[in-house]
């Protein structure tokens, strides 16, 4: 695998590549992109997972059945 390394601006989810590299990967049909960033993501609070309960009251729990299984 060849590796090149740069910094780039994102823009709208757009990486744009230097043009010193374009020439090189011009015929690249695939790449493997990894991004680094030093900022810190905010995590969107829709998509936590929120606790649930139900009720047990009146079920009775059989061990042996459980570990028959």
């Amino acid at each position: 695998m060849y590796a090149i390394e740069f910094q780039s601006k994102i823009n709208n989810g757009i990486i744009q590549i230097p043009i010193e590299y374009q020439e090189q990967i011009k015929e690249v049909k695939n790449a493997k992109v990894i991004v680094l960033t030093e900022q810190v993501q905010k995590v969107n609070k829709s998509n936590k997972f929120n606790a649930m309960s139900i009720k047990t009251k009146g079920y009775k729990f059989d061990r042996e059945a459980a570990n028959a299984r």
